[in-house]
Parts: C-alpha cells; sequence; structure tokens
C-alpha cells in the first residue's frame, strides 16, 4: 500500500512538473510574438533577404498558381517549400492550377527559402523560385539573377509558368539570361 501512494505521489510531482514546463513553454512562446513592422527588402533589388522584421515564427501562407507557357492551369504539379535546404511542406497543384500551404516560418532566422514546382509532365522543365536568399548565398552569389524571386511575406502569392524545354530557353533569351 505504501508503494501504491509513493507511486501516486511520484505521478503528481510529474505532472505538476510537466504543467510548469508547458507554462513557462507558453510564455516564451508569447515573448516571441511578431512584431508590427513587415520585412523589408534589401537594397538589391533583384536579390531579398530578411535579417529583421519579424521576431520568431510567423504564419504564413504560401499561395499560388502553376500554368502552361500558354496560360492553362496545370494540375497535380508538386510544389515543395525549402527552408534552408530541407524540405518543409509540399502541396500538389488542384485541377485549376492553384496551390496553398500554411507554416510556421522564422523570419529571423538567415537562411534560404526556395520553392520548387515539379511538374508530372515530363517535357514540361521544373522551375524553382526563390522567396529569401540567406546572407551567405548572397555573399557568394549561389543563386542566378536569373532566377525568379517573391518577396516573402506572411501572405505570399507566386505564379509560375512552366514550359518545355524550347520555350524555358527562348524566355531566358529573352529576359538577357541565356545567350
Amino acid at each position: 500500500m505504501a508503494r501504491k501512494e509513493g507511486e501516486d505521489s511520484m505521478r503528481r510531482i510529474t505532472v505538476a512538473c510537466l504543467a510548469l514546463a508547458l507554462l513557462a513553454l507558453g510564455a516564451q512562446v508569447a515573448a516571441a510574438a511578431p512584431a508590427d513592422t513587415p520585412p523589408v527588402p534589401t537594397d538589391r533589388p533583384t536579390r531579398m533577404t530578411q535579417t529583421g522584421g519579424f521576431a520568431g515564427a510567423s504564419e504564413t501562407t504560401v499561395s499560388g498558381m502553376v500554368v502552361d507557357s500558354n496560360g492553362k492551369p496545370l494540375k497535380d504539379v508538386s510544389v515543395k517549400l525549402y527552408v534552408g535546404g530541407l524540405l518543409l511542406s509540399e502541396a500538389v497543384t488542384s485541377l485549376d492550377g492553384g496551390f496553398e500551404m500554411y507554416e510556421l516560418i522564422d523570419y529571423a532566422r538567415d537562411v534560404t527559402i526556395d520553392l520548387w514546382f515539379v511538374p508530372t509532365d515530363p517535357n514540361l522543365v521544373m522551375e524553382n523560385v526563390i522567396l529569401k536568399e540567406s546572407s551567405a548565398a548572397i555573399e557568394n552569389n549561389l543563386y542566378s539573377d536569373c532566377i525568379t524571386r517573391v518577396r516573402l511575406d506572411p501572405i505570399t502569392d507566386v505564379v509560375v509558368r512552366l514550359g518545355d524545354l524550347e520555350t524555358r530557353i527562348e524566355r531566358m533569351k529573352a529576359s538577357g539570361c541565356a545567350h
């Protein structure tokens, strides 16, 4: 009987410790709430990084549409969100070419955040869109200025046009990215 009372006491102490730990964690999360000011672009228009602005992780919606070279919506395109090179989220475009992801993103972290659009049609070329570049990526010029960049905000909307290799090369030539 004494042993059972001892076990019950240990359980109560464990539960109390867990409750205190959860309360402390809640206080830390509340202290890391986002600031009122949105992230600001850098002075380099083609490269974007945010080192300030939001403090801690903020709810972020990344949504958009994927179309072919004629503007027709593409379904079943895999959309992959990478943060610091690690896959954070994945979605597949719907019948209307749309996709949507909801994630907690820490705007203060100095990491590259990008989207990859991977079509199921083998004739279409996948596309990369950079949402945020790390300071190391900018400093070392890791990404071509020809890669599409979209500003990462709490609500980020992206429209991507996928085409075959020939169409992609023509588009790159027209924009001065290929000779």
